[in-house]
């Protein structure tokens, strides 16, 4: 009677170290004593217990130091566990393996504790499984594969399951889940998915692997698409793929389109192509690239995109060539600059064309670009720039192929000798052309202008292109203008049809003086004399009131805020204006009042100090 008495007062202590012993149970470690890394012997694990149904298995390097395998069995046998956890130690990796001789349906069965199953960096879970079709790989509840931790898919059989449930929590972006089957084909699950880092291979066959997927809905890639040598992807979406990081195509091939849907393929870092990779479509749709990231994106691709594949500069911090890129089909220029060089050159093939807002200074070429096969087109535009302005030029009935670049320099720097019909060129910029010698070249060679400050002056009859040869400005016409002296426009030249072995140089210009010194307050032109020192950092150039026009030439190397003075003969102040001067060339609109005859001065006053001084004459 005690004894009972003494088992029914201790009964709630022994239920509360039974719920509290349990859990230390039923969670098992791998020590590794056998030495045979094989799962179904017993010594191999703490307590020389197999993992049961009911058991949580981490694979670690608690017991065992360094890298190491597990194999589970072979044969019809199936493993079932709650959950596994694949852990490393830093530097380590740990892998378990289901083997190709293992045929069971399921053959690994996880009854899911949140995760069924989580792989930490340097974590390995390889799916060899020997079956054809059917899930071998039973997951109840989530796969979470941790950054640097990889799920290899090297089965036939289905993964589907498997991927709808791939953890989308922070620290998976990096976590890859790999396509490595031992067949030449597959149907892998894509639409609708989210995947960490995205990685299709061909080692297991040891030969070319074509993987096809197809559908409706969205792709999400965490970080990073990789395609390895002897791998296609063959796609057949109607939605967006979009790529959180890089997309990397080491020695494959990406159709983009092998039916009639259009894919939206969204890049949000760089883009890389060995040079024995291919991108391409094969179906009746267009398939598009967009450059859609937030910092500059790097293009290296050295391998080939053709047909119709468009792609869209959408990116405020823009693009950087580190490779030269050939694009086939459209450039769609929407955000953002593409950097090139003379070694990085952006290439439009003969069947490429542009589609850009040229009133924009949203996205342009910063660099070369060139543009090949022209025949006797009607025109094409070249959207080049430099900084934050689109300054483009466009070849107007043209044959030939071109390089073409924008300068952002002094012309009158380079030369400041005119030819016959040239007055002055513009010191802002001015753009290189360079034809092939084969096909034959020509063209009409069409300069836009933007703002005050682009060499046109103010009557745009007057204004020409101007051609360098010999150090020499050239006149080569103004055979029509489009816009507006002082706002947007352009001048096209006469037909050239003979071009240098090296660039040839192009620049806006006039054909009269802009600037001349004179006052005319009852529409007659009056000359005057003009005091001038250029060593200024705002220089004050030169002032025209011909035709009751009122404007002041000047140049400063930075936006600047003056006060513009006019001074009589005696030194007194008859005029103070407040203006603001852009960088570079500028052409001011200035209110004057009616001065009596005399001479005048007129200066600036900045926060730097006072200009050089500008003298005219005022003959009433």
């Amino acid at each position: 009677m005690r004894n009972i008495k003494l088992l029914y007062f201790l009964q709630p202590f022994l239920l509360f170290l039974l719920l509290n012993y349990v859990p230390a149970f039923s969670q098992l470690r791998w020590d590794g004593e056998a030495g045979d890394g094989q799962w179904m012997t017993a010594s191999n694990w703490v307590g020389n217990i197999v993992p049961g149904v009911t058991d949580e298995v981490i694979l670690d390097n608690v017991f065992v130091s360094g890298t190491y395998s597990v194999t589970l069995p072979g044969g019809n046998s199936v493993v079932q566990i709650r959950s596994v956890t694949i852990a490393p130690g830093a530097g380590n990796n740990i892998e378990l393996i289901l083997p190709a001789t293992n045929t069971a349906i399921p053959a690994f069965k996880l009854l899911g504790a949140v995760y069924g199953m989580v792989i930490e960096n340097g974590g390995i879970f390889k799916n060899s499984s020997g079956v054809d079709n059917d899930l071998p790989v039973e997951i109840a509840d989530s796969i979470m594969i941790k950054n640097g931790g990889r799920y290899i898919q090297n089965s036939d059989g289905s993964h589907a399951a498997n991927v709808m449930v791939l953890s989308k929590a922070p620290g998976t972006e990096e976590g890859a889940f790999e396509f490595d089957i031992p067949s030449a084909s597959s149907t892998v699950s894509l639409s609708g998915r989210t995947y960490g880092k995205l990685v299709f291979l061909s080692n297991a066959r040891k030969s070319n692997v074509t993987y096809t997927a197809t559908g409706t809905n969205t792709i999400t890639i965490k970080s990073d698409l990789v395609t390895g040598p002897g791998v296609t992807l063959s796609l057949n979406f109607s939605d967006t793929l979009h790529i959180g990081r890089d997309l990397i195509q080491q020695g494959s091939t990406i159709n983009l389109g092998n039916s009639t849907r259009s894919l939206v393929t969204v890049i949000n870092r760089h883009f890389t192509q060995s040079d024995t990779s291919l991108m391409y479509e094969t179906g009746t749709a267009s398939p598009e690239l967009v450059l859609a990231g937030n910092t500059t994106q790097q293009i290296d691709c050295k391998g080939t995109i053709k047909n119709n594949i468009s792609v869209k500069m959408n990116n405020t911090a823009g693009a950087l060539l580190i490779f030269p890129w050939s694009l086939p089909y459209k450039l769609n220029l929407v955000t953002g600059k593409i950097k090139t060089s003379q070694a990085n050159i952006l290439k439009l093939l003969a069947g490429c064309e542009v589609v850009v807002d040229s009133l924009s200074n949203n996205s342009f070429i910063d660099g070369p670009v060139r543009k090949e096969g022209l025949s006797s087109s009607n025109r094409f535009l070249f959207p080049v720039g430099k900084e934050n302005t689109m300054r483009w030029l466009t070849l107007k009935i043209a044959s030939g192929n071109y390089n073409v670049e924008y300068i952002n320099s002094n012309p009158q720097q380079v030369s400041n000798k005119y030819g016959a019909g040239i007055n002055h060129v513009a010191q802002t910029g001015y753009w290189t052309i360079q034809a092939d010698a084969s096909p034959v070249a020509s063209a009409s060679v069409e300069l836009s202008f933007s703002g005050l400050n682009s060499g046109v002056g103010t009557n745009l009859a007057t204004a020409r292109v101007a051609r360098l040869n010999d150090g020499v400005w050239l006149n080569y016409g103004n055979t029509v203008f489009t816009g507006t002296a002082g706002s947007r426009g352009s001048v096209a030249s006469d037909n050239v049809d003979s071009w240098s072995a090296a660039a040839d140089s192009f620049v806006l210009g006039s054909s009269v003086a802009e600037g001349s010194l004179a006052l005319d307050d009852t529409s007659r032109n009056r000359r005057s004399n003009l005091i001038n020192n250029n060593s200024s950092a705002l220089q004050l150039l030169s002032i025209n009131f011909n035709n009751y026009t009122k404007v002041l030439a000047c140049r400063v190397a930075e936006k600047t805020t003056a006060k513009l003075c006019v001074v009589n003969n005696n030194g007194q102040l008859i005029k103070v204006l407040n203006v603001t001067i852009d960088r570079g060339m500028n052409y001011l609109p200035i209110d004057m009042p009616l001065l009596p005859s005399g001479i005048y001065t007129i200066y600036a006053l900045t926060a730097k100090g006072a200009s050089n001084t500008l003298r005219f004459a005022s003959l009433r």
